[in-house]
């Protein structure tokens, strides 16, 4: 009617904040017989209103003619594409990429009294068409009232790529720490966890977008389990568009013996159900966007304070936690989209040799008598210049942490079964190179574990976990 269509009019269709509509936006609205005054219009709304208007007040026009029906599902087609990106949102809406059996409705869930969160992003040189639109996705999907404070931590940026005002402006709930001089991530990590304040520690990267939900997975089980280092499972945004995302691959996170950290699918493909809405066991952290008690942090006494920059935290943080009393998980409900970059795209420098000296500092400290095999692949270290390891020697005495033999016994079996298959990729036979081509994706071993082999050893891990959980109810509904 007249009187509907005056209705659907903006109040203020000359204000300059409210966007054109497109043409097929347009289009879409002379079809179901609407106008959208001179033009100006907030075009996402409007076309709502309007199709909720033709469904209550218009039916006649779900009967049209099937060449108007054709025309009105083009249109609808066609705006449906051309509005994904959701001009109020400021990013473009991801795929809902969690399997169907997760939970939808979280309105009601008890996260527990100490549930308060600090989401910690320390950046360097990133572009604040990424940050900003990190920041916007956090702010659609996640509760405010779970959210204590926002850390983002500025490591030696110049003004330009500080955002503070911009960033500040967004939530009266940031903090804009700003190090005039680069620390390293390392470092910076650090100094955000002494300002923190919340129960628990998110990382997150500012170069993400979080999808549904993302937050209240890893809540419930940082609850059920204390003890527990919990990742999102991590889906693909393409280093070529920042507003494409593609649903992550299943698989989990692990070491090869140069430290080298891969994302694999278990030899036994029957392994990870896709379908599953359980946390599985990770082997290893990718080390940047993970959720953690902070008590358990401190406890923890994160990180080696003689690391260099960049590099090794995330094997620092596998070898504590899992061999000084909890475990690491990777939950497929909760979802983050993640810019996967290669050097060329990275905003900053990693200088190589840096990061050696971290993972030769701790070889030195954790893997015990498998030192010798780092080494075979990292030479260069053995007569490397490391500092004093013994504070953190002294740190793993006193947790009580169990030994590397162990980690590989019962955490990693692929791990174990490589120390025995290493071997150097275009080496000479004699000094240790390998037979064939590498493993795709690999850098030290040319074959990889038998499938049958592998099951072998999970049901003997399954088993020990079984009578081994370290918190009440850690391995509750697992997929160990």
């Amino acid at each position: 009617t007249r009187k509907t269509q005056n209705a659907l009019k903006p109040h203020n269709p000359s204000s300059r904040s409210l966007a054109r509509c497109s043409h097929d936006e347009m289009a879409l609205l002379r079809i179901l017989g609407f106008s959208c005054g001179s033009g100006r219009c907030c075009c996402t709304i409007v076309v709502l209103q309007a199709l909720i208007a033709v469904v209550l007040l218009a039916p006649s026009v779900l009967t049209a003619s099937a060449h108007e029906e054709s025309g009105l599902m083009n249109a609808l087609m066609k705006v449906k594409k051309s509005s994904s990106y959701l001009r109020g949102l400021g990013f473009k809406k991801p795929p809902d990429t969690r399997p169907h059996s997760c939970r939808r409705n979280w309105r009601n869930a008890d996260f527990g009294p100490n549930s308060s969160v600090s989401i910690i992003i320390p950046y360097l040189h990133e572009s604040w068409e990424h940050f900003s639109k990190t920041m916007k996705a956090i702010l659609h999907f996640t509760p405010d009232n779970l959210i204590k404070e926002f850390l983002f931590i500025s490591d030696g940026n110049e003004p330009s790529f500080t955002y503070e005002a911009q960033l500040t402006a967004m939530s009266p709930k940031v903090r804009v720490i700003i190090n005039e001089q680069r620390l390293g991530l390392i470092k910076a990590k650090m100094k955000a966890v002494s300002m923190a304040t919340a129960d628990v520690l998110v990382f997150l990267e500012a170069h993400t977008i979080v999808n549904r939900d993302w937050l209240e997975p890893l809540l419930l089980r940082v609850k059920e389990s204390p003890h527990a280092l919990v990742q999102p499972t991590l889906d693909i945004i393409p280093q070529e568009n920042f507003d494409q995302y593609y649903r992550g691959a299943h698989g989990h996170w692990r070491f090869e013996w140069n430290m080298n950290l891969i994302f694999t699918s278990p030899p036994d493909g029957g392994e990870f159900d896709d379908e599953s809405d359980k946390p599985m066991p990770s082997p290893a952290t990718s080390g940047g966007i993970f959720a953690i008690r902070r008590d358990w942090w401190n406890r923890l006494g994160f990180y080696d304070p003689e690391m260099r920059e960049w590099g090794g935290d995330h094997v620092e943080a596998t070898m504590k936690v899992w061999r000084c009393g909890g475990h690491i998980d990777v939950h497929p409900c909760s979802r983050v989209g993640h810019l996967f970059r290669d050097p060329e795209h990275r905003p900053y420098n990693v200088d190589v040799p840096t990061v050696v000296h971290n993972y030769a500092r701790l070889a030195s400290v954790w893997w015990d008598d498998y030192l010798p095999k780092f080494q075979q692949l990292k030479p260069e270290t053995k007569h490397m210049q490391l500092g004093d390891v013994s504070p953190q020697k002294r740190l793993r005495e006193e947790l009580g942490c169990k030994d590397m033999g162990w980690y590989l016994r019962y955490v990693d079996p692929e791990m174990e079964w490589e120390a025995s298959h290493i071997c150097i990729p275009g080496g000479a036979k004699e000094y240790g190179g390998c037979e064939r081509a590498a493993v795709h994706g690999r850098s030290c071993i040319d074959r990889s574990m038998p499938a049958e082999e592998y099951q072998s050893r999970r049901a003997e891990i399954r088993e020990y976990w079984s009578t081994q959980a370290v918190d009440v109810n850690d391995f509750e509904g697992h997929e160990l």
